[in-house]
């Protein structure tokens, strides 16, 4: 019955049926075939119990936050910061892109909204300027995974949920990893930039131009500052430092810059009810699908059939990063987090692999999955955005690709590189 269920469950994915919808379908079969009818009592139990944990009010909130920063032009501003900084550098566009994108990662937390945050004014000025559309997009759509990466992050509160971890240790083990992908891409564009001869700005900005730039973006750089700042120090928790995000975006874009108006805040919450709505319908199900699984005995037969094959560490985690960056191909970073934590994590841990070291081997995986087809979601976005084909822009982004290759082998295989911070501040 369970193959059948199987068989069901990848015919109604290769449909096209939403994956809220296809672990809900899948999970109610299960359920009824493990202990009849009076199983389906369990679905609204677990459907309550996979929201009610208060740290997932965060969600709305960053991402509130994040549309609150878009519709005010803070992005706008943190863009011309980064271009006066290193605008001057080969392919210094290519840089600004990243540059921003790890700045606005402090900020939104979700790999999309940094490409469309980001690709809507970076794109046309780099179209414009003598770059490729598919460079443009293919730039973009790398330096945006780096978000989920660099705290806040929507699928780090995910995970922390999942595995009651805490999210301000996920918080803190993701600064290094995400600064040394940013720090990879940079490498690579400068190698590109110099080779196909791309455009810069003509001379070094001056100091007065700097400091004019950054004055201009100083209280939009003071968003990560409160985000993070407020929760390493113990100030204030995850869910409160959200909120305080979302007040502070407000205020700074409604009265300071006067760029927020009325008339944006009805879609920014509109905008934010659905994709919560459909994050939430995402939890729910897979909170229903994760306890049918465990029911079946499917996480101790896999960290049972990995231990049969080896149990190496390194060959473990190797063997669990080609898995998933096969999924990545094919699913996204939410629902994957959510179906293969309860699956994976018992096997790295019984292995001897420290929790924290691979909630973010999981994390940089699965966000890599972003960038490679067939179903990269950021290449898709950013394709859109330049307006050339998701072939081209599939073709340009392999440069990229293989940087975030090698620093997720770095994360991989030198846990100094996720655990130093959270060690320093007490976390791990």
């Amino acid at each position: 019955m369970e193959i059948a269920i199987l068989v069901f469950s990848l015919f109604i994915l290769v449909i096209g049926m939403p994956i809220g919808y296809l672990l809900g379908v899948v999970s109610l079969g299960g359920l009824v075939e493990m202990g009849g009818w009076p199983f389906l009592r369990i679905i609204a139990s677990r459907f309550f119990s996979g929201t009610e944990n208060f740290i997932l009010i965060t969600v709305p909130f960053f991402i509130l936050a994040a549309e609150f920063m878009n519709r005010s032009e803070m992005t706008e501003r943190l863009v011309n910061f980064v271009k006066v900084l290193v605008g001057h550098y080969p392919g210094g566009l290519s840089h600004v892109n990243i540059g921003a994108s790890i700045l606005f990662a402090g900020m939104s937390g979700a790999a999309v909204t940094d490409t469309v945050a980001i690709g809507n004014i970076l794109i046309p000025t780099m179209k414009k300027d003598g770059y490729t559309p598919q460079y443009s997009a293919a730039v973009t759509a790398s330096s945006a995974i780096v978000g989920p990466i660099i705290p806040p992050s929507v699928t780090m509160i995910v995970y922390g949920y999942i595995t009651h971890m805490s999210v301000a240790a996920l918080f803190s083990a993701g600064i290094i990893p995400g600064f040394l992908m940013g720090g990879l891409l940079l490498v690579v564009s400068t190698v590109l930039a110099i080779r196909y001869k791309y455009p810069r700005r003509e001379e070094r900005a001056a100091l007065k131009e700097i400091i004019l730039a950054w004055w201009s973006a100083l209280l939009a750089l003071m968003v990560p500052v409160i985000i993070l700042g407020s929760i390493l120090a113990g100030i204030a928790t995850v869910t409160e430092s959200s909120a305080v995000a979302v007040g502070y975006a407000f205020i700074v874009g409604m009265f300071l810059f006067r760029t927020l108006k009325l008339s944006d805040l009805v879609p920014a919450c509109i905008y934010t009810a659905k994709l919560t709505g459909v994050i939430f319908l995402i939890l729910a199900t897979a909170h229903t699908f994760g306890w049918y699984i465990t029911r079946l005995g499917i996480p101790a037969y896999v960290a049972q059939l990995i231990f049969t094959i080896t149990d190496n560490p390194i060959l473990i985690l190797l063997m669990i990063n080609i898995f998933l960056l096969i999924i990545g191909m094919f699913m996204d970073i939410l629902p994957a987090v959510l179906i293969l934590t309860p699956v994976l994590a018992p096997a790295a841990n019984q292995a001897g692999v420290d929790p924290l070291h691979f909630a973010l081997v999981m994390l940089v995986n699965l966000n890599i999955g972003m960038i490679t087809p067939p179903f990269g979601m950021t290449l898709i976005t950013s394709a859109r955005i330049a307006n050339t084909s998701y072939d081209s822009v599939i073709i340009a982004v392999w440069p990229f690709l293989v940087a975030e290759l090698v620093s997720l082998g770095l994360i991989t295989y030198i846990p100094w590189l996720v655990l130093s911070v959270p060690r320093v501040l007490g976390f791990a």
